[in-house]
């Protein structure tokens, strides 16, 4: 039979009278409601639903069997589940911990269950009590419905499980017995009323994204994209994609969080432990011991998310490299469109969580544990690159060995799938290696790679030729003017006579020009060094090359770091003339001292590249000599030589530096004087912070402890308050209708309690004898009518005394009236009474 299981918390008792006000009575489904309640106080849920509804109710009972047409509440203090449509309980017990979570435990047990006569229903609660059962369920293939947030009094249940994503409709509680109906005749995937429209807006959507993040979402299969619309849709409440259109429209941040959920950026490190295994062996350790020394490891990850991938394979291939002895250089590119997620990548800080797949000691060796967070260990981060790019339509990174691009190509269509492999190929060297998802295949492409590992899609290249198709090419990525753009604003009598073609305007593009101009230079160039002013080196041209030193990978390249040092004393002489703006070209020779004992006379020239006041380039020009064309001068020359126009120039520039060395000196001591008091009175600081914390910790863990108990028993409490309002508000109606009757049978009533006060009247009474609301709890010898033929007090007393019904008659203002008194027995607390009743009022 149907089985329908609602979960319900803070504020679901509103929510279950509208769903059963609208549920069948007779049409064998079976319902079991699932709520927090407080184990001492006896809830009267039961009572509430009967009003609602003609369906049977019970409560859960061990081992009974669902009927249908029935609706089965669970019990305080216990959690039920179903085995073979039949009823498990057990008793809360201290080994659960806080919260209870009783919805969670009962759609768990439901995921065996048949899923297309499986429903679970989310409605109004507080925490999450019901999400982790809710995606079990749906995953099994079971119909998730969820109360809409806006109708929900408590929205943290429904807000918590449309977060997950398991949820197959967003209904208000009154409308949730209809679309069950209709899945159990056509299916859960069915609810397409307005599909073209939907579809229509959709691409509206992914328009106003493209124009504000320049993404093309195009290209992403169009049932993800449109799922993901959806999922925000739902978790803002709204029930029409068009009223959340516009909001995309008028709410940035609302169009940032569209943004965010459609990149997917999911990762983790060690993601797939298998995965990573095979790439270390039979890619990564192969990298390590065939790259020759001078030739760099060049590793792609696009589509990097937060950059746990990136960092796992610049892990590995450390690893590799120590445990084969060999110190190899290596660089790690990754990239992604998401800007927040390169900074996150970029920063390298990660919590505790997020390092839980890691093996301790790589964790240990790679990072640095700072405040419960772990940062990137600065030798492996400055390995890696991180960047801004759209590996859909930027081009890509060239002379790669390794491509890792994981669950990214399951979300294209087949044109940017093949176009994104067309890439790879194109970057990929002969025998690089590309990673993809355990689900990802290589389409067309397959005859151009060779399987590694077939099970985790681990693939070498096989083929030498790059592979790019340029009719996949976006036009970002083909830097192709179009035919008109450079003749659009040209007179038409200066036009040429013929228009370039396709394949010029191809030949002229950015990279051919860059190819051309690096030929130009090579052939043509004279040996040299281009310096920018600050004394960095930008590039150097032919020969130039033998007086520059590169092998230590230093991070910065200035003069004094990788140029012979034979060559400082003329280029430092150059770099002041260009300070001072004595732009004039400066010529010098020099002898170079290599380490193998050799020597070689050079000529050089330092010119400014610009001839501005503020030239920012100087350009060494090296001209080799064969021989020393000037004898060799002795010490007395040399001196002579130094006491020159360089040596006045560069004795100044001495002069000017040992001034501002001393005053920095000077200052650096004051400081550091300052920082040492600073420091202990900080470290005596330190201590007592420690203490505190620690004690601040364990009073934290108290509260935590305390703020779950609390909650469990403020979920009870609210649900236990709706209950008391419902009741209160039935005994208010069941008042008003008493009143209605009494007036329509003129018949007025007075209530005594054991000792003889008056404990309430009818309207009647009040009416007729003059009686306030202040007169309840005084005696009738004090208020109350007084009658010639009978004493209202004693007769009420003797009726208290004796326990006798008694009856007088009589003429009151007119009126032939009969006045009774019966006894009434109350509860042990309350004691006896007397009802007086009325008759004879017109």
């Amino acid at each position: 039979m149907p089985l329908i299981a609602l979960g319900a918390s803070a504020g679901g008792l509103e929510a279950l009278e509208a769903f059963f006000n609208a549920a069948p009575t007779d049409e064998g489904w079976c319902f079991v409601v699932i709520q927090h309640l407080s184990p001492d106080y006896r809830s009267m849920m039961k009572n509430l639903l009967e009003r609602q509804s003609y369906l049977k109710i019970r409560h859960v009972e061990e081992g009974l069997k669902l009927e249908p047409n029935t609706v089965y509440l669970n019990k305080p203090s216990e959690f039920v589940k179903l085995q073979d449509d039949r009823f498990t309980i057990r008793a809360y017990d201290e080994a659960d911990g806080l919260p209870h979570l009783p919805i969670d435990y009962f759609f768990n047990s439901l995921r065996d269950r048949v899923p297309n006569r499986t429903f679970g229903v989310v409605l109004s609660g507080s925490g999450s009590d019901g999400t982790r059962g809710a995606v079990s369920m749906h995953s099994a293939g079971a119909a998730i419905l969820v109360q809409t947030p806006h109708e929900a009094g408590f929205d943290s249940m429904p807000q918590s499980v449309l977060k997950s994503g398991a949820v197959d409709r967003i209904l208000t509680a009154n409308e949730m017995p209809d679309a069950i109906a209709d899945i159990l005749r056509n299916g859960k995937d069915t609810d397409r009323k307005n599909a073209e429209l939907t579809s229509q807006i959709s691409l509206e959507i992914q328009d106003i994204l493209k124009r504000q993040t320049d993404i093309d979402f195009s290209a992403y299969k169009p049932d993800l994209v449109l799922r993901r619309i959806e999922r925000r849709q739902q978790l803002l409440g709204f029930t029409n994609i068009e009223e959340y259109r516009q909001l995309l429209i008028a709410n940035s941040t609302a169009l940032d969080e569209l943004y965010q959920d459609l990149l997917i950026g999911v990762t983790e490190f060690y993601r797939n432990p298998e995965a990573i295994a095979a790439l270390r062996t039979n890619a990564l350790d192969r990298l390590v011991h065939g790259k020759q020394d001078d030739d760099p490891i060049r590793v792609w990850v696009p589509a990097c998310a937060s950059g746990e991938e990136a960092y796992t394979i610049a892990i590995e291939l450390s690893e590799s490299m120590r445990q084969a002895g060999v110190d190899r250089k290596f660089r790690v590119i990754a990239t992604d469109v998401h800007r927040r997620s390169i900074d996150i990548a970029s920063a390298g800080i990660y919590d505790e969580d997020a390092l839980a797949k890691m093996d301790p000691a790589l964790r240990d060796r790679y990072f640095v544990s700072h405040m419960g967070q772990y940062i990137v260990d600065p030798s492996l981060r400055q390995k890696l690159i991180f960047s801004v790019h759209d590996a859909l339509s930027d081009p890509p990174f060239m002379h790669l060995d390794l491509i890792s691009c994981r669950n990214l190509l399951i979300y294209l269509n087949s044109e940017p799938r093949a176009r994104m492999i067309s890439m790879f190929m194109f970057g990929l060297r002969k025998d690089g290696y590309l990673l993809l998802g355990p689900s990802e295949t290589l389409g067309p492409h397959s005859d151009d790679f060779e399987p590694v590992n077939q099970r985790w899609r681990l693939y070498r290249k096989a083929s030498a030729h790059h592979g790019l198709d340029r009719a996949l090419l976006t036009d970002r990525q083909r830097h192709t003017p179009r035919m008109s753009e450079p003749y659009r604003n040209v007179p038409e009598a200066r036009r040429p006579l013929h228009m370039p073609t396709v394949d010029s305007l191809e030949l002229r593009n950015r990279d051919t020009l860059i190819k051309s101009y690096d030929a130009l230079l090579k052939r043509y160039a004279p040996s040299s060094i281009l310096i920018s002013a600050d004394g960095r080196v930008l590039s150097w041209f032919g020969a130039a090359s033998a007086f520059i030193d590169t092998m230590n990978n230093l991070a910065e390249w200035t003069i004094e770091d990788i140029v012979h040092p034979s060559l400082h004393f003329a280029i430092n002489v150059g770099m002041e003339k260009l300070r001072r703006n004595k732009m004039d070209k400066y010529s010098r020779r020099v002898k170079v001292e290599f380490d193998n004992q050799q020597s070689q006379f050079c000529a050089l020239t330092i010119e400014p590249l610009e001839q501005t006041s503020s030239a920012r380039f100087l350009l060494v020009s090296i001209k080799l000599e064969d021989e020393n064309p000037l004898p060799e001068p002795d010490a007395k020359e040399a001196a002579l030589l130094a006491s020159g126009d360089d040596g006045a120039l560069l004795s100044r520039r001495i002069t000017e530096l040992e001034r501002d060395l001393r005053l920095t000196e000077e200052t650096l001591q004051q400081v550091t004087e300052r920082l040492e008091a600073s420091g202990e009175e900080l470290q005596a600081s330190n201590e007592e912070l420690q203490a505190s914390n620690e004690e601040l910790q364990a009073s934290n863990e108290e509260l935590q402890s305390s703020n779950e108990e609390l909650h469990a028993v403020n979920e009870e409490l609210v649900t236990v308050t709706a209950e008391h309002e419902l009741k209160i508000e039935e005994l208010s109606d069941l008042n008003s209708n008493m009143e209605l009757v009494l007036g329509l049978l003129k018949v007025g009533v007075l209530i005594l309690d054991s000792s003889g006060r008056i404990r309430r009247f009818s309207k009647l009474v009040g009416r007729e004898f003059q009686m306030e609301g202040h007169d309840v709890d005084r005696t009738l010898d004090v208020v109350g009518p007084r009658f010639d033929f009978v004493d209202l007090k004693k007769m009420s007393d003797a009726t208290l005394m004796t326990g006798t019904s008694d009856s007088a008659s009589g003429q009151h203002a007119g009126l032939d009236l009969t006045v009774e008194t019966h006894p009434v027995d109350r509860s042990e607390d309350e004691g006896h009474g007397v009802v007086l009743i009325f008759r004879g009022f017109r």
